[in-house]
């Protein structure tokens, strides 16, 4: 199907348009509540550990309306609106095209005054992603791709088998074992436990700049929310790297399935796989 010109324009390498929205969003909504947030702020979701701010809201809402105003017409499928509606993150299948947005990710963080946390967006179009942004306002750090033009880490192209092969001894990178199964946690081998050691930066914009800035080989995600790793899965694969899930499959943005092993370059997949679940298999 022949793309949208107003979107193929906005999808290009270093379009200016919408990194331009998600800096805007976080100038206005996010960093001035960062170590600022009253306890009013602040409020539970799903969990007690799943929470949203007074930020995230309005940062989603300013993205929304800036994102319309740039593509009239193509929907905005936005974290905090699916918690208020589900039922849009059901129905996107069927749209031709459609943006995602994480206003907030590591709204965690952002409470407890960290500076890990980022502004994501991704263009959807006929079921696959076209583009993909990752701003991080409190160090000013950009990562874009776009597909077939590259991934880009502060205008500087990224090319992951431009660097040296990791033998699976030298890798490093983390397991994010809080949300693991009880089953899958135990089949996790010691020298995984060993070499994936790293904090998990508990937010996906924060490790996915890891590792497309080759401070990280690799994580062990489970939660598959499209809004956390849409985004970087664009970002690795156009690097060179991948995000799939555990048997091997693709990770796509219609597909919520659970699971999902991200390396920094195509050699490291499957020694990552291997050495998270050794000679069992997944």
């Amino acid at each position: 199907m022949p793309r949208n010109p107003s979107l193929e324009r906005l999808a290009a390498p270093g379009a200016p348009e919408v990194p331009e929205v998600l800096r805007r969003a976080a100038d206005v909504a996010v960093l001035p509540r960062w170590r600022a947030l009253g306890a009013d702020d602040v409020r539970a979701k799903s969990s007690p550990d799943d929470l949203v701010t007074v930020a995230d809201v309005e940062a989603e809402q300013l993205i929304t309306e800036a994102l319309h105003a740039l593509a009239p017409g193509v929907p905005v499928v936005g974290e905090e609106a699916v918690a208020a509606d589900p039922a849009l993150l059901a129905g996107r299948a069927a749209l031709p095209a459609y943006w995602l947005v994480d206003p907030i990710d590591g709204t965690g963080n952002f409470v407890e005054g960290s500076p890990d946390f980022g502004v994501m967006a991704a263009l959807v179009e006929d079921g696959v992603t076209t583009a993909s942004w990752i701003w991080l306002p409190v160090t000013g750090v950009l990562a874009s791709a776009s597909l077939g033009g590259g991934a880009w880490l502060d205008g500087v192209r990224v090319d992951a088998a431009a660097g040296p092969a990791r033998d699976a001894d030298d890798l490093y990178g983390w397991i994010a074992v809080k949300y693991l199964p009880d089953d899958v946690r135990a089949r996790i081998t010691p020298a995984a436990k060993a070499r994936l050691d790293e904090r998990p930066p508990m937010s996906a914009a924060i490790g996915y700049v890891r590792m497309l800035a080759g401070e990280s080989d690799a994580a062990l995600f489970w939660r598959s929310y499209p809004w956390d790793h849409v985004p970087g899965a664009l970002l690795l694969a156009e690097s060179g790297g991948a995000v799939r899930h555990l048997d091997g499959t693709p990770y796509l943005p219609g597909v919520d399935r659970l699971g999902l092993l991200s390396a920094r370059d195509e050699r490291s997949w499957a020694a990552v796989r291997d050495l998270v679940f050794g000679d069992a298999g997944v």
